[in-house]
């Protein structure tokens, strides 16, 4: 039987009689979305029928990161331990049909080849994925953006702790146009000393997310002993500081609950207008700083950074065109000019900010130091 997901009328997913553990792994990485009814063909959709090549083969060495490869005229094929996954790039923005063997290894195939395909799905129907988290405050749509462990989930928290809507972690959709921001799914990670400023978490961690949770503790209190967290700005009331280095992945139905209907004490929204953008920049200096930022210089330091988050995927592209050196794919060769670009347009009305803040940082205090300028 087959499970289809929709995001948003913007992109969809299948999984062609999936194995239990592709199924459990894609409703993780999807939630809080549910299974639903495609009525065209899906942008991406995964099987489990046989990824062997036929004829003569060939194969390409891990270049020192694990992976190898292997083609022939019928295909290509990456290989991982047990795990294969045939990838047919060309196809990626039209309807990619990708291949994989059962067992293991569901999750990197759903984030390191699945998600990027899926983004990079988003160019021709005119949106990006942006490395983004994202709010609705106030009725408005703010973006939290920046390099990895610059603090863009740490930005959200506060903003939610101050009466905001969750819209997104991670990664968010924007429209090409300007209009709006959507939800792009994805777990959420949290450092252990968040998890009890977040309402009832703690009670909605399964059993062995709570021993990691305590291990990540015990963690911290290792580095804090050999001075790796000396550094560290005083939070105030941010309890277990001790507790940085370490961190869960929750899922947003167990951030919120798994209706998010507003009952609770925090809120959540699939899309909000968008309004204003801040990029995160870590310094060495304690003091956050906000200041206007160029649109365009953004827009591009964002692009460089999907692409650098993708760098797994397109390091099997790259593969791929020494395997066919007379095959490529305009898309995804193309995507880093066309989502600078198309951010670029999207902000040109918007009010832009860069925001040097040190890492790690209170979220309460990031969010009073930008509130005004949202």
């Amino acid at each position: 039987m087959n499970i289809d997901y929709d995001i948003h009328g913007l992109l969809s997913l299948r999984l062609v009689d999936p194995a239990p553990s592709l199924a459990r792994a894609t409703a993780r990485q999807l939630n809080p979305l549910r299974p639903t009814t495609l009525t065209s063909e899906p942008d991406v959709s995964i099987s489990h029928r046989s990824a062997a090549l036929r004829g003569k083969r060939f194969r390409l060495g891990d270049a020192g990161d694990g992976r190898e490869s292997e083609f022939s005229d019928s295909g290509f094929t990456m290989l991982r331990g047990d795990t294969a996954v045939s990838m047919p790039f060309h196809s990626v923005g039209a309807s990619c049909a990708i291949a994989c063997s059962r067992g293991a290894g569901m999750r990197r195939l759903l984030v390191d080849y699945v998600r990027p395909a899926l983004q990079l799905s988003l160019l021709p129907k005119g949106a990006l994925a942006l490395h983004a988290a994202a709010v609705s405050h106030n009725g408005k749509g703010v973006l939290l953006a920046g390099w990895a462990e610059s603090g863009k989930t740490e930005a959200m928290l506060g903003f939610l702790r101050a009466g905001a809507s969750f819209v997104s972690d991670k990664w968010t959709i924007v429209d090409g146009d300007g209009g709006s921001i959507h939800h792009f799914p994805t777990p959420i990670t949290v450092r252990h000393w968040m998890i009890d400023l977040i309402p009832g978490l703690r009670e909605r961690l399964t059993g062995p997310e709570r021993l990691r949770a305590k291990a990540a503790g015990l963690a911290g209190s290792v580095l804090r002993g050999n001075g790796v967290l000396s550094r560290v700005p005083a939070l105030g009331e941010v309890r277990g500081l001790a507790d940085l280095a370490g961190r869960v992945s929750v899922t947003p139905g167990q951030l919120f609950g798994e209706t998010g209907d507003g009952r609770g004490p925090w809120r959540r929204s699939s899309t909000a207008p968008l309004h204003s953008l801040f990029l995160l920049i870590t310094s060495s200096d304690e003091k956050i700083l906000v200041r206007p930022a160029d649109a365009d210089e953004v827009a591009r330091r964002l692009a460089d950074c999907a692409v650098y988050e993708r760098r797994t995927f397109l390091g099997l592209y790259q593969r791929y065109r020494f395997a066919f050196p007379g095959r490529s794919n305009p898309l995804i060769e193309d995507a880093p000019r066309m989502e600078s670009q198309m951010l670029s347009e999207a902000l040109a009305s918007k009010r832009v900010f860069t925001v040097e803040a040190p890492f790690p940082f209170d979220p309460a205090a990031l969010y009073e130091a930008i509130q005004d300028f949202c």
